[in-house]
């Protein structure tokens, strides 16, 4: 799995660059054949001008976000089975059985998902750059300055960190779950349904901002709003101004990473794994 999925990745940075220029293109193609276009239809102007965010100066805005919204997926996954695999095989029992302990069996599973995050996010940012300059040597689009590297590796770190309480909590329910399809189901729930739920209450009332802004996607949200006009995933979200500031969210999604860390470690300490995993 880790392997496939840092290919996807890589597949997915390219493959969306490639989509959106060829989409763009065609619309061009058909602006110059002069064909009858619908009202409110980009203008040949604006279809270039979009080109642009394709470009590598760009790659922080269009190609780490392309990174972000598929390697949060592939990170919720990976968390939830790299945990709840060991409870379906009975890997956990005959690691037990051979002396290792029980915070050291989570504290190196939590390790190396924070070392497989920053892999996943640096090889899918680094294939972003190249499908950058692929797709703008093809489109014949300038690439002035080249990439801002400085500004693109802050934007790839905080929108890593934003994965890190969904992590958490996938890794906690397969846990609780002894399965890895629980964590997945849970973490995945949460990521896209609590986004929009709480998008709806502010909608319908902002009041409850105060209630709904300390959820994650809100955090989430607000922290890589601060990124070059990202957003996580509640990027649709039209009731961006009251989301909390960006110092407190990282708080809160930090002491989310804590508890959710914390109520898997209480669960594995108790686990009666003397029968089963």
């Amino acid at each position: 799995m880790p392997w496939i999925m840092l290919g996807l990745i890589v597949i997915a940075a390219f493959a969306v660059y490639f989509l959106f220029w060829g989409s763009t293109q065609a619309q061009i193609e058909l602006r110059r054949s002069g064909q009858a276009q619908p009202p409110g239809a980009p203008t040949l102007e604006q279809l270039r001008e979009t080109l642009l965010i394709l470009t590598p100066g760009r790659v922080q805005n269009f190609g780490v976000g392309v990174v972000s919204g598929f390697g949060s997926i592939m990170l919720i996954v990976f968390a939830a089975s790299h945990v709840g695999t060991e409870f379906g095989w009975g890997t956990f029992r005959t690691l037990l059985a051979h002396g290792a302990s029980r915070s050291g069996f989570l504290v190196s599973k939590a390790v190396s998902l924070l070392f497989y995050a920053a892999i996943l996010m640096l090889v899918g940012t680094l294939a972003a750059i190249g499908g950058s300059y692929a797709v703008s040597s093809l489109a014949g689009l300038s690439t002035g300055s080249g990439v801002d590297i400085a500004e693109v590796t802050r934007v790839a770190a905080k929108s890593g960190y934003t994965f890190l309480p969904y992590m958490a909590l996938a890794l906690a329910i397969a846990v609780w779950s002894k399965s890895a399809g629980a964590g997945i189901a849970a973490g995945l729930v949460v990521y896209f349904a609590e986004g929009l739920v709480a998008t709806i209450l502010v909608s319908l009332n902002k009041d409850y901002a105060q209630i709904v802004n300390w959820g994650l996607s809100r955090n989430a949200s607000a922290l890589t709003r601060t990124v070059s006009g990202q957003a996580g995933p509640t990027s649709q979200d039209p009731t961006a101004s009251t989301l909390p500031d960006p110092t407190q969210a990282a708080i809160v999604l930090a002491v989310y990473c804590v508890i959710f860390i914390a109520l898997a470690y209480w669960r594995l300490r108790s686990r009666d794994v003397t029968v089963g995993g």
